[in-house]
């Protein structure tokens, strides 16, 4: 089964993987890239690229305006992460409000500096850092993050997660790349801010790399950080 998304909707396909009591993984090819596994009919895996679990999928768009997805039947293990119709509540209202959180804090990569727990102190943390450190929900994190922030309590830096990225020395696929001139394996994305490149220059530099296929361990919740920041922050 495959087709447009504009055809069916991502809601529609995962009903009929669901009623059907199908197993196989969907891939959606989309503005964010994600998959979802199915065991009979119920799901029990996938993510953004190699970003995996709850926290990964309902991170994905819901109702993503256009691309294509593809249901491949295979051979897939696992007990479900939660019953359907409970996951794809959870899924429809985190993909609801995590435009509105990140409206507030740019993105999961955001680091925050403020007196609350686990913020403090002159460097801050990024709400993924709290998250993989609390063990709690990352839409929980972020959501209580983005309330802090309204309160005054947060104050978003202009510092991300993504910062401590170090790629290869002149990573490029696309054509030349004043980035990619002086990366050298040694010196993070953040330290390229220190010789005089933009954030905006760094992030749409690194979301194209990967859309041409560039990965690494995390590439996965970067590439959703980055293309939130996109659409939030200027």
């Amino acid at each position: 089964m495959q087709g447009l998304l504009s055809d069916l909707p991502l809601l529609g396909i995962l009903e009929l993987v669901h009623t059907t009591r199908q197993t196989g993984v969907l891939d959606v090819k989309s503005d964010v890239p994600f998959t979802v596994a199915f065991a009979g009919g119920e799901i029990v895996g996938g993510g953004i690229l190699d970003w995996l679990g709850t926290d990964a999928i309902q991170a994905a768009p819901l109702l993503p305006g256009e691309g294509r997805f593809e249901f491949a039947p295979r051979v897939v293990e696992g007990t479900p992460l939660a019953p359907y119709e409970h996951f794809t509540t959870d899924w429809a209202r985190a993909s609801d409000e995590w435009a509105q959180v990140c409206a507030v804090i740019g993105s999961p990569s955001r680091v925050l500096r403020g007196e609350r727990p686990h913020y403090g102190g002159e460097e801050g943390a990024s709400v993924r850092t709290v998250a993989r450190h609390t063990g709690r929900p990352l839409f929980e994190v972020a959501q209580e993050a983005a309330a802090a922030v309204e309160a005054g309590q947060l104050v978003p830096t202009g510092r991300f997660a993504w910062f401590s990225l170090r790629l290869l020395a002149g990573t490029r696929r696309l054509g030349t790349s004043a980035i990619a001139d002086v990366l050298d394996g040694e010196r993070t994305l953040g330290d390229l801010t220190d010789l005089g490149h933009a954030v905006s220059d760094l992030r749409a530099y690194l979301l194209a790399e990967l859309r041409a296929g560039l990965r690494f361990p995390g590439s996965g919740w970067v590439l959703r950080d980055l293309i939130w920041e996109g659409q939030h922050l200027s």
